[in-house]
């Protein structure tokens, strides 16, 4: 059983119900006792305290969040959850690394009763493949989601192991009073961006603050450049996986490249691996510089960081103009087996994700977190977000693409190598061979 690769294209209406992934993060920030810890004690603790609220009457929910940003949003959910039902006890815990965590707690069979995930992450078809999720097919809340995004989160056995809350999508924040300040405009061509840079550039100034340390963002930095001229990925890999498409080859993957190797020794801060993404956040939010290429996700992180800061998104602008939106997936929720089948906490987990799927969360989740929703009936006010909003209902394109496992963490860190001297060509040609390798490894 394998997620299905899908890529299909969208026509939206944000005021009925938007869309929008995020990749991986880690952070130290957390919202339970268990995210400085290492695995192995986060998974003992979590038992103990489980059956301490079990014992006392209250049934315990653990759930693990990986989204950093997500965190105090999912708490103000919780909370509100709690007011209504004060006999069950959600206990968040955001940690610093969640696919470790998860997995090790997968290994010693205590997967946290609810856990955020992606359904194009590894990891996540790994778990459904292997039985430790649960199947959430005739749930009532599952009719809460928006009914196309449904259909397109089954697996090939039928079955629905994770649904969304929100979706995400990438661009182009860029401080709208120095844009003001210095007569500039929102370009709509890649030509117009480089011509912006240029003229930021001649000021003395920074046109963009790239935090290629973390290598979650060097990989969404290419996504979101040839993602605009490629869509979703959905072809493409099936062209890998038959023979009739390589990344060599690929004129998208080779434009793309150069043109990120572009940013990062001309316009970028200089060092940027060096500059990781929670500093270049708060360097971002107040004035380092013009533009900061990220995805939806940041928003509320940036505005944390200086609640007085005016910044909007534009599109990733291609050679003609005329570019395409990718989507996906930010925030997906799945229970794991385990509690599903415990009577004990059952009823508790089923009764909080009514709650957490409801019109009324995924309208709070939303205003908070500024993210499209996949909830029936939610609204998105994402002024800040306007014009990639736009672009979504003309050319969206809902990318749940799914790689081999174990490739895009090579591919992460490979893009790392290229900003280190690797040639674009080299880097392309590896490419194909760990895609090669991941597919046979997967295959054993």
């Amino acid at each position: 059983m394998k997620k299905k690769a899908i890529a299909i294209l969208l026509t939206l209406s944000i005021a009925a119900a938007g869309i929008a992934g995020c990749g991986k993060q880690t952070s130290a920030e957390n919202t339970g006792a268990a995210a400085q810890e290492t695995p192995a004690v986060q998974a003992s603790e979590s038992k103990e305290a489980a059956e301490e609220g079990t014992s006392s009457g209250t049934v315990e929910i653990e759930f693990v969040n990986q989204k950093r940003e997500a965190a105090d949003t999912f708490q103000a959910v919780i909370d509100k959850f709690s007011e209504q039902n004060p006999d069950i006890k959600v206990t968040l815990n955001t940690t610093p690394d969640g696919s470790g965590v998860l997995m090790t707690r997968a290994s010693s069979d205590t997967l946290p009763d609810i856990l955020m995930h992606w359904p194009t992450d590894a990891q996540f078809v790994q778990f459904a493949n292997e039985g430790l999720l649960a199947d959430l097919t005739g749930k009532e809340y599952t009719g809460n989601i928006v009914d196309s995004y449904i259909e397109d989160l089954k697996m090939e056995d039928g079955g629905i192991y994770c649904l969304p809350i929100s979706l995400n999508f990438m661009g182009v924040y860029y401080n709208v009073d120095k844009f003001t300040e210095a007569g500039l405009s929102v370009p709509a061509t890649w030509d117009e961006l480089i011509a912006l840079c240029d003229k930021i550039v001649a000021n003395g100034e920074v046109p963009f603050l790239l935090p290629n340390k973390d290598a979650w963002t060097v990989s969404q930095l290419w996504d979101n450049i040839g993602g605009k001229d490629r869509g979703g990925y959905a072809d493409f890999y099936a062209g890998l996986d038959d023979g009739s498409q390589s990344y060599a080859a690929d004129a998208i993957a080779n434009d793309s490249m150069e043109k990120m190797v572009l940013l990062t020794e001309k316009y970028s801060q200089g060092d940027t691996l060096s500059l990781g993404y929670d500093q270049a956040i708060n360097d971002f939010a107040t004035g380092a510089s013009y533009m900061f290429i990220q995805g939806s996700w940041a928003l509320p992180s940036i505005q944390s960081a200086n609640p007085d800061s005016n910044v909007e998104m534009f599109p990733m602008p291609n050679g003609s103009g005329d570019m395409k939106q990718p989507v996906g997936v930010d925030c997906a929720i799945c229970v794991s087996a385990k509690a599903a089948s415990d009577p004990a906490k059952s009823e508790a987990v089923d009764k909080f994700m009514t709650y957490l799927f409801s019109t009324e969360a995924g309208q709070m989740y939303s205003d908070r977190d500024h993210s499209p929703s996949a909830i029936k009936g939610v609204t998105a006010d994402i002024p800040q977000d306007k014009l990639v909003l736009d672009l979504i209902d003309k050319a969206g394109v809902l990318d749940l693409a799914v790689p081999p496992t174990g490739f895009e963490d090579t591919k992460r860190s490979e893009i790392q190598n290229v900003f280190m001297g690797t040639s674009v060509s080299d880097f392309l040609t590896q490419l194909d061979e760990d895609w090669k390798t991941a597919r046979e490894a997967e295959a054993q």
